[in-house]
C-alpha cells in the first residue's frame, strides 16, 4: 500500500489560501470553486514553467515516512502565476503517486491500469495528469466512493448474497470513462520527476525540523 498524505488536501489549501479573486467568484456563481481552479490550471503548460510542488503538507507516509517532511514550491519566479501554481499542486500529488507506484514496480507488479474515485476523480485535467505521470490508462467506474463501496461488496459476500468478491466486483463495477497518457507530455513528466524525486534527499537536512 502507498500513501500520499496530502493529495487533496494540497488543493483544499489552495482553494482555502489562494484561492480567487472577487471578480472570478462574482462571474462564476454557483461553480465548484475546485473546478474554477482547475479551468485555470488547465492553461498553463505541462512541467508548469519549472516550478514544482512538493506535496508533504502534513508529513509523508510514502514513499518517505517522516512526519516533519515539510512541502513548498520550488522554481518560483516572478513569470509565474496562479495558473501555474495550481498546475504544478496537481502535478505534485501525481509524482508523489508516481513514488508509491514505483514500490510496487520494484515487487515486480506490472501497472496496466490504474482506477480513480473520490472528489479529485471528478476532474478531468488531474485524471490525465496523473494518467501522464504513471504512462499507464486511467479509469472511473460507477463506484464513486471506492473504500465504502468496497466494505459494501464485502458485506454482500460475506452475507450470501455474491459467492465471492470477483463476481460480486464483476457484477457491480462498471467502466465509465478512460484517460490515456498522451506520449508528449509524458516525456516531460518523466523529465520534471526527476527534479520532484531528488529534492526531498536535498532538503531534508535543512527543513524537515521538529516542531
Amino acid at each position: 500500500m502507498g500513501v500520499t498524505q496530502g493529495a487533496g488536501l494540497s488543493l483544499r489549501w489552495v482553494r482555502d489560501n489562494i484561492g480567487l479573486p472577487e471578480s472570478a467568484l462574482e462571474r462564476w456563481a454557483g461553480v465548484d470553486a475546485y473546478e474554477l481552479l482547475t479551468k485555470e490550471a488547465v492553461l498553463a503548460p505541462a512541467g508548469s514553467e519549472g516550478l514544482i510542488f512538493l506535496p508533504y503538507l502534513q508529513g509523508e507516509r510514502t514513499p518517505h515516512l517522516d512526519a516533519y517532511a515539510r512541502g513548498g514550491w520550488i522554481g518560483l519566479t516572478a513569470s509565474h502565476n496562479r495558473r501555474h501554481l495550481v498546475r504544478s499542486v496537481l502535478e505534485g500529488v501525481a509524482f508523489s503517486l508516481k513514488d508509491c507506484f514505483g514500490i510496487i514496480r520494484e515487487q515486480g507488479l506490472q501497472l496496466e491500469q490504474i482506477r480513480a474515485t473520490g472528489g479529485g476523480a471528478k476532474s478531468s485535467l488531474w485524471r490525465q495528469i496523473i494518467a501522464d505521470v504513471l504512462g499507464v490508462e486511467l479509469v472511473t467506474t460507477n463506484a464513486q466512493e471506492g473504500p465504502a463501496f468496497g466494505a459494501a461488496l464485502l458485506a454482500s459476500v460475506a452475507s450470501g448474497l455474491y459467492p465471492s468478491v470477483q463476481q460480486a466486483c464483476a457484477a457491480t463495477v462498471r467502466v465509465v470513462e478512460r484517460t490515456e497518457p498522451h506520449s508528449a507530455t509524458a516525456q516531460v513528466y518523466a523529465q520534471t520527476y526527476e527534479t520532484y524525486k531528488a529534492l526531498y534527499p536535498l532538503l531534508k537536512p535543512i527543513i524537515n525540523i521538529p516542531p
